[in-house]
């Protein structure tokens, strides 16, 4: 029990300091970095609200393929202009 807490403790700690690492890294990254449309992703709930539809329809636009979308730390994003594609007005209408 000593030793897992002792890890734990040593973990959390490493944690810390690539935290603050990633902190300090970002904080020297300029600001106004141009975002191309084609690298914009939305997350789900933006896609649902644009469509008004459930989470369940997006779920099976994406399994039937008309929604690409890509999976990252266990959430869904979809590129934005494909969502405007399938809408109709184009990347980056009304945004």
């Amino acid at each position: 029990m000593k030793e897992e807490l002792l890890i734990l403790k040593i973990l959390r700690q490493l944690l810390k300091v690539q935290t603050d690492q990633l902190i300090a890294l970002l904080k020297m990254m300029p600001v106004d970095l141009p975002v191309k449309e084609e690298e914009i992703w939305l997350h789900t709930n933006e896609v649902m609200q644009i469509f008004q539809k459930t989470r369940k329809t997006i779920y099976n636009w994406r399994k039937s393929g008309h929604l690409r979308f890509r999976v990252n730390g266990g959430t869904c994003y979809y590129l934005k202009k494909d969502v405007y594609s399938i809408l109709g007005k184009g990347p980056g209408a009304g945004m």
